[in-house]
């Protein structure tokens, strides 16, 4: 229930604010590797405290990848590192080492899942309710992808015809399938960047950026770069510099990208790491 509450605090506050308090960040940090001293105290067994501790830096693995290739903030990347610290990885001597069953494993196949449904619920909201420049973006890039689409179409049909020659029935279905993978995936990263570019960047005052909002252009002044798309967040130092830029009249605006809040896609995919287990697992059996 504490982790529910933190989980709760840190969903409302991305909704709202779109950022993370550090003091949710931390807190469960704190909370697990807590109570896996506390564990192992109690029952005299080191495991507990390792379990919490080999949690933390698995998470921070994962964070740090999905941080660094622009996937996510630092409030999510901290986010994640807290609830493996909450979670724990149990590992073993021998093989398999972990089991798929563990509720870290299994909280991060559930992530996968709802945050993948999460992303398309928020882009189709987004669009939805900017519909008029969706429309306008989604023609531009329907034009700039027009040869791509069309020799993928091309492409596309050609495999069908060939898949007709093949009396393996499994290679049938492989060869269609990585075909709808591709044309649908090709769409959806279309659609996806219509929703970026038209639903997603907005020109903020210096006076209201905060620390790790994502810059989408290069602000450049007097021939020096400030801050743009590849400082993985603007920090703290960069800001009091267009704040001082802004005073002195030399910048109005910063053109940023907002990111989808996926505080709430956490929360949920541990309520159902909680309650039912591994998804990917339940879908096997």
């Amino acid at each position: 229930m504490i982790v529910v509450a933190f989980l709760i605090a840190a969903s409302v506050s991305d909704l709202k604010k779109r950022e993370v308090p550090n003091w949710v960040n931390y807190g469960l940090v704190v909370i697990g590797v807590g109570f896996g001293l506390l564990q192992s105290v109690i029952a005299a067994d080191w495991h507990f405290l390792a379990f919490s501790i080999a949690g933390l830096f698995s998470a921070l693995a994962i964070a740090a990848l999905m941080f660094y290739t622009g996937q996510w903030g630092g409030g999510d990347s901290k986010l994640l590192i807290g609830i493996g610290a909450v979670f724990g990885l149990s590992f073993a001597a021998a093989s398999p080492f972990v089991d798929i069953g563990d509720p870290l494993l299994s909280f991060l196949v559930n992530l996968v899942v709802v945050s993948l449904f999460y992303a398309i619920a928020w882009g189709g909201f987004l669009a939805f309710r900017s519909r008029k420049r969706f429309g306008i973006e989604l023609s531009r890039q329907l034009k700039s992808y027009s040869i791509f689409r069309k020799f993928l179409l091309l492409f596309s049909v050609v495999s069908l015809v060939m898949v007709l020659a093949i009396n393996d029935i499994v290679v049938r279905v492989g060869i269609i399938s990585l075909l709808t993978t591709l044309f649908f995936g090709l769409y959806l990263s279309i659609l996806a960047k219509a929703v970026e570019k038209s639903c997603m960047l907005k020109q903020l005052n210096p006076l209201k950026l905060t620390e790790g909002d994502w810059i989408a252009k290069d602000v450049i002044i007097s021939g020096k770069r400030i801050c743009g798309p590849k400082d993985l967040g603007i920090e703290k130092s960069q800001i009091r510099q267009l704040v001082s830029l802004y005073r002195r009249k030399k910048v109005r605006t910063v053109l940023i990208k907002e990111g989808i809040p996926f505080a709430p896609s956490f929360l949920i995919a541990y309520l159902i790491t909680v309650f039912f287990g591994n998804l990917f697992i339940a879908f096997v059996r």
